[in-house]
């Protein structure tokens, strides 16, 4: 289970703004727990849905699954860099842009397609090109 308040502190940490002993300051908390909830929003609304819940306070468990995390930490360090004067390596825009293909492919929802049996098959698509059959079994 992992906390905002260690998804901040490993974001600021990839940007080398954060100390790995230095205490993130409350209003710093703040600002990236902010950050943090309308970067997750704005992924709902362009359709990739993590089942991420709002963060509160530092203590608030992160709901989106495993995989998502490093895409999380490495997308928000990238996000805040300017906030807090951070240096945006490419090993972090790699890490960021590899995050977000599995936070896609993650959120994303597979729904299953069933064809009418009324479905024309169109011509050329039996052997026996004297079958004037050319809809599916079961149709009236």
């Amino acid at each position: 289970m992992t906390t905002a308040a260690q998804v901040a502190k490993a974001a600021l940490q990839r940007i080398l703004v954060q100390g790995s002993e230095a205490p993130l300051e409350a209003d710093e908390y703040a600002d990236f727990i902010f950050d943090m909830n309308n970067f997750m929003a704005s992924l709902k609304a362009r359709g990739t849905d993590l089942g991420y819940t709002d963060v509160t306070n530092v203590g608030d468990t992160i709901t989106i699954d495993a995989g998502a995390i490093d895409g999380l930490v490495a997308n928000m360090a990238i996000r805040v860099a300017p906030d807090y004067g951070g240096e945006i390596s490419q090993g972090l825009v790699v890490a960021a842009k590899d995050g977000m293909n599995a936070m896609r492919r993650l959120g994303r929802t597979i729904v299953a397609v069933e064809y009418p049996d009324t479905l024309p098959r169109g011509g050329g698509n039996d052997i026996d090109a004297s079958t004037l059959d050319r809809f599916y079994d079961g149709a009236d």
